[in-house]
């Protein structure tokens, strides 16, 4: 009997699965926008900040399976990507930090989006490789220095070391802000409820810059440039980093991954579908205009296979309880028993 009621419960969850991700696996078909060939406030030949560094920390592993990374993925492939961190060093303004990363206490808190289907500690593992702050020295970067924090969103996996500088002024967007004091999952409030100073950055009045309608100068002189890239989250932005030889854009969850960029398929969970679609065709289209900028996903930020990648990426090894050598259907064994 007993045996028989497991495999009942299996079918039952297995026909709940097959019906929730039929309606979801694949969005609604989306025309391409229609973005022109210019680009605005975009002065040629490139013109890139003398002395400004950029350097990309890894801060903790991911590992999920495809399907809550993309719609439409297979939920039996497991992927594994770093969670990263871009440090500047600005030559007059210091160190400024974009997404201060993963932290120990946010792993161990397997702070994540779930529900009673789909728990975060069955589907979803969280590895912290070092805090952001104990990661610096080892550049030759000190901790201290740090004057700015800007969080392209305010999600756990990307706030986890704000607490680490106190002194650091944080940037986020208005709307951001607002969305995240409302949310149940995948933010966790302590993390920057700490913090002293806050600049709000408001896209209201900003110009645009290339492709994207709307755009901040944060530190005045074009070196570091704060754009809209709502979808994702309401307040997501892009920052623009103006290196000597190249542009870097960190994407944020705009874009995900290389293959994110290679195939559109839109990421999961998202605030807002069509308005991260016409977000991830202005990236597009900015790679396409200005070949001088060079795309970095939120996620696969190593710079692999770019031999002129324009940060300085601080390789650290894969966790070794790295949760990739399981055999991928292991999760599912925490929510689907076996029949047999």
């Amino acid at each position: 009997m007993h045996r028989r009621n497991a495999r009942t419960r299996t079918l039952c969850l297995l026909a709940i699965l097959l019906a929730s991700g039929s309606a979801h696996c694949q969005p609604e078909s989306r025309r391409l926008p229609y973005i022109p060939p210019k680009l605005h406030n975009w002065p040629q030949p490139y013109r890139g900040v003398p002395g400004l560094e950029a350097h990309v920390f890894v801060t903790g592993f991911v590992e999920l399976p495809e399907a809550l990374l993309v719609r439409g993925g297979a939920w039996t492939r497991m992927r594994q990507l770093p969670v990263t961190s871009l440090v500047l060093q600005h030559p007059q303004q210091g160190v400024l930090v974009v997404d201060s990363g993963l932290s120990k206490a946010v792993a161990a808190e397997k702070v994540w989006p779930g529900s009673f289907l789909f728990p975060a500690e069955g589907l979803v593992q969280l590895k912290a490789a070092a805090d952001l702050s104990e990661a610096l020295p080892r550049a030759g970067i000190r901790p201290e220095a740090v004057r700015w924090i800007v969080q392209t969103n305010l999600r756990a996996l990307r706030t986890g070391n704000l607490r680490a500088f106190p002194r650091a002024t944080v940037v986020a967007t208005t709307a951001e802000r607002d969305y995240a004091s409302r949310q149940q999952t995948g933010y966790d409030p302590a993390l920057w409820a700490g913090v002293e100073q806050w600049r709000s950055v408001d896209f209201t009045a900003a110009q645009p810059l290339g492709t994207f309608e709307r755009a901040v100068d944060l530190l005045g002189d074009g070196s570091v440039q704060l754009i809209d890239g709502r979808g994702p989250t309401p307040g997501t932005m892009i920052v623009l980093v103006r290196l000597p030889r190249r542009a870097l854009l960190w994407a944020s969850d705009v874009v995900p991954t290389w293959g994110t960029l290679r195939t559109a398929r839109e990421p999961y969970g998202l605030w807002n579908g069509d308005a991260w679609w016409l977000t991830f065709w202005r990236v597009k289209r900015l790679a396409d205009l200005a070949p001088e900028v060079q795309i970095v996903p939120a996620f696969d930020s190593t710079g692999s296979g770019e031999p002129s990648f324009p940060a300085r990426f601080h390789e650290l090894p894969t966790p070794a309880t790295s949760p990739t050598r399981r055999p991928s259907p292991n999760p599912w064994e925490r929510i689907l028993p076996r029949p047999w």
